[in-house]
């Protein structure tokens, strides 16, 4: 079932900032100063999802724009998996070629 971002009650709708941030990288590739840069990047994100759809993502100064729908609890941005919702949370996890970033947004 598919559950757009576009009802008026959607629990999705508004602006998400950072709660937690958790980086596990590989320590032999990783320093503990790199992975202190890397939360401290992170909690500056900001999702803001809009009545039409539109999930707006800031991270660092870069904008990502699209348009998003909901899946069960995955959300999705232009069709490409974005994060979780569960329990009122945002979570979004990425790997890096050194290790991962997950990083839970609340409103």
């Amino acid at each position: 079932m598919l559950a757009s971002c576009h009802r008026t009650n959607d629990p999705l709708i508004g602006r998400w900032t950072v709660e937690k941030v958790n980086v596990e990288f590989n320590e032999r590739i990783a320093t503990p100063e790199m992975v202190r840069q890397y939360g401290e990047m992170e909690k500056g994100n900001v999702i803001e999802i809009s009545q039409d759809s539109v999930l707006t993502f800031v991270s660092d100064g870069d904008t990502l724009k699209g348009k998003c729908s909901l899946k069960g609890s995955r959300l999705y941005c232009d069709g490409r998996f974005f994060g979780s919702l569960e329990g009122g949370k945002l979570t979004t996890k990425n790997k890096t070629p050194i290790g991962t970033i997950e990083v839970v947004y609340v409103k």
